[in-house]
C-alpha cells in the first residue's frame, strides 16, 4: 500500500497493536514501523488540509484503540502551524522552516481574533472524544487558552444543532470540564451565562451546573443585571432564580482563578446586586429571610449610594 497522509494511521496503528501482542519481535512488523516512521519524517512538509485528512483517519481508529500514539505527532504538527504567526493565516503553508518553534508563543499579542480563528470551522468534524483529546494537547502545549474557549463555545453552538439530546448532553458535559481547565480570563462570563441557560434546559446534573457557577463567580463582574434574571427552577414559586444569584455571589467574594478581588470589582457587583433587589423585591414568594439574604450577601461598606438599596426595601415592605 502506498502511505499517504489519508491512510498513514491505518499501518502505524496495525504496527502499535502488533508491538504490543506476540508479533513484537516480528521482522515484518519492525519493517512496516519503520516503513511508517520514515514517512512521518515528512509531517512537516504536508499541506494543512493533507494534516486534516490525517486527522480525519486517525478519528476512524480512535474510538476503537482509545489511544493513537501517530496522533501526538499530528497534534504536535497541527498545534505548531497554528501557534506559528507566519501560517496562522493561511491553511496552505506548511511548515517546513518551522520545526525549531516554541509551544508556549501568545499568538493573541502577535495576530488578530479573527486571524487566530480561521481554523475554527475546520475542526468541527471531531467527535467529542477525540475533541478532548485535540483539546487537552492544546492547553498542555499552552495555546492561547481565549482562542481555545472561543472555539470550544463554537463547537458547541454548530455542533449540536441537529443532534440528539444524548449527544448534546454528553457534548455539553466534555466542553463544560475542558473550560475548567482555562484560565478564568479567558472564558466569556456572558458565554458562560449562556451554557448554563442550556444546561438547565436539558436538564444537565447538578455536577456540571455546579462548574458552571464556579467559572462565573470569580468573573460576576463582566456582565449586567440582565443576566441575573434567569427564571426560576421548575418547581419553585420565585419570579427569579434567587439561589443560583446567591450562590455565584458567593463564589465572587471568595475570589479565586486569575482575577485579584479589588474594591472596583466588588463596587461593580455591589451596584448591579441592588438592581437584581429591586428587580425581586416586588415578588410576593420571596421570604423574608431570602430577601435578607440578598441584602446581607456582599459588604454593605462598599455601597457608593443606599438609593437603590432603599427602594428595594420600601417595596418589598409594601408587598
Amino acid at each position: 500500500m502506498e502511505l499517504a497522509s489519508s491512510n498513514v494511521s491505518i499501518p502505524y496503528s496495525a504496527a502499535q497493536i502488533l508491538e504490543m501482542e506476540e508479533f513484537s519481535n516480528s521482522l515484518e512488523t519492525s519493517i512496516s514501523k519503520r516503513h511508517v516512521e520514515n514517512f512521518l519524517e515528512g509531517i512537516r512538509f504536508w499541506t494543512w488540509f493533507e494534516l486534516m485528512e490525517a486527522l480525519k483517519q486517525c478519528q476512524k481508529l480512535f474510538h476503537s484503540n482509545g489511544y493513537l500514539a501517530i496522533l501526538d505527532k499530528i497534534m504536535d504538527e497541527f498545534i505548531e502551524r497554528l501557534a506559528s504567526p507566519c501560517a496562522i493565516t493561511s491553511p496552505y503553508t506548511c511548515s517546513s522552516n518551522r520545526s525549531s518553534f516554541k509551544f508556549s508563543c501568545d499568538t493573541s499579542s502577535i495576530i488578530s481574533f479573527s486571524e487566530a480563528t480561521w481554523w475554527f470551522e475546520h475542526l468541527l468534524f471531531l467527535k467529542i472524544d477525540l475533541l478532548e483529546n485535540v483539546i487537552r494537547k492544546m492547553i498542555y502545549n499552552d495555546f492561547d487558552h481565549y482562542v481555545v474557549s472561543k472555539f470550544l463555545f463554537y463547537y458547541l453552538n454548530l455542533s449540536c444543532d441537529s443532534a440528539s439530546q444524548d449527544v448534546k448532553i454528553e457534548t455539553m458535559k466534555v466542553v463544560i470540564n475542558l473550560l475548567s481547565l482555562l484560565d478564568n480570563g479567558s472564558i466569556s462570563c456572558k458565554d458562560l451565562f449562556n451554557l448554563n441557560r442550556v444546561t438547565i434546559s436539558l436538564k444537565i446534573g447538578k455536577f456540571c451546573r455546579n462548574n458552571i457557577e464556579r467559572l462565573i463567580g470569580p468573573i460576576l463582574d463582566q456582565v449586567t443585571i440582565d443576566y441575573l434574571l434567569l427564571p426560576s427552577p421548575i418547581g419553585k414559586e420565585h419570579a427569579y432564580d434567587v439561589e443560583f444569584v446567591l450562590r455565584v455571589m458567593k463564589i465572587f467574594l471568595l475570589g479565586g482563578g486569575s482575577f485579584e478581588l479589588n474594591l472596583n470589582r466588588v463596587k461593580r457587583v455591589v451596584r448591579m446586586m441592588d438592581l437584581f433587589l429591586v428587580e425581586v423585591a416586588p415578588d410576593p414568594h420571596l421570604q423574608p429571610c431570602e430577601f435578607e439574604e440578598l441584602v446581607m450577601v456582599l459588604p454593605d461598606s462598599v455601597r457608593e449610594t443606599h438609593d437603590q438599596l432603599y427602594l428595594a426595601m420600601d417595596m418589598y415592605l409594601k408587598e
